[in-house]
């Protein structure tokens, strides 16, 4: 599942997208960060076949980029890294549900030491930083506005510091999309990364899950409590009176909608 369009492309499907909006067979239309892709595309296909509405997925907004689409009427629901800011909410935008999943540090080496999470910082400060075989630790950034960098920081200590040090070295990349640096983690050998178990699950990368503190980071282990590091992912609506909006939240809410999620590896969260 890795669909990748430029910008110009996804510009043109969101405006094809909106000049339908006063036809009667109107499409539900999500978007938003990239760690829902897979997630809101599990949750589409089962809704749009017990329903009979069109459901289209635009891939590439990203959280920020998501919720601008959604508050110019170009998209009807986005999920977000990142709670509303209130200059959103005063746009009529509001959050409908939300739901966490497990986040990981992972890596294409085949065989990643534990480490502590202590030290997870220190890997993003020291330019020799290796892997316990000797293999040297590549690592891959998030741009400033990103969510997952505000996640990164929040999720291990010393790490905002680390991210902008980091960010004056020539040899590390910085990925847009999570789709990206998904790309690019499974590419570059010994590389480290963060990204939600969802994306990891629904989009069947072929990466490795680094062991953090002796904790098998696993869905199981994050639902037991015993793996602390997650993400929140918020779905987001206008203020509006359409039912198939209404009927596709219902669904994420449902028993079916609540199997869906637990398969893509994703909780709901309490409000």
């Amino acid at each position: 599942m890795r669909l990748r369009l430029t910008p110009f492309v996804v510009a043109a499907l969101l405006s094809g997208a909106a000049s339908t909006a006063s036809t009667a067979a109107d499409p539900v239309r999500l978007g938003g960060t990239g760690a829902a892709f897979g997630l809101l595309q599990a949750l589409g296909d089962a809704f749009g076949a017990a329903s009979g509405i069109k459901i289209v997925n635009v891939p590439s907004l990203g959280s920020s980029g998501g919720l601008r689409a959604l508050a110019e009427n170009k998209i009807d629901i986005s999920v977000s890294g990142r709670p509303l800011r209130p200059e959103e909410a005063t746009k009529g935008l509001k959050v409908a549900a939300a739901v966490r999943t497990p986040y990981f540090l992972v890596t294409s080496h085949r065989n990643p030491n534990a480490i502590r999470s202590s030290e997870v910082a220190s890997f993003y400060l020291r330019p020799d930083a290796k892997w316990a075989d000797g293999t040297p630790v590549r690592i891959i950034l998030r741009p400033r506005s990103d969510s997952d960098t505000d996640v990164m920081g929040e999720l291990f200590s010393g790490m905002a510091d680390a991210l902008e040090e980091a960010r004056h070295r020539p040899d590390v990349p910085t990925a847009a999309t999570d789709q990206d640096s998904a790309d690019l983690a499974e590419q570059i050998s010994g590389s480290l990364a963060g990204m939600t178990a969802t994306q990891l699950k629904t989009e069947g990368r072929r990466l490795r899950v680094v062991v953090l503190d002796g904790v098998d980071p696993t869905f199981a282990s994050y639902e037991s409590g015993k793996y602390r590091y997650g993400k929140k992912l918020y779905f987001v609506v206008r203020n509006t009176d359409r039912e198939d909006i209404d009927r596709f939240m219902s669904f994420v809410r449902s028993a079916e909608g609540l199997r869906i999620l637990r398969e893509a590896e994703v909780l709901p969260e309490t409000q």
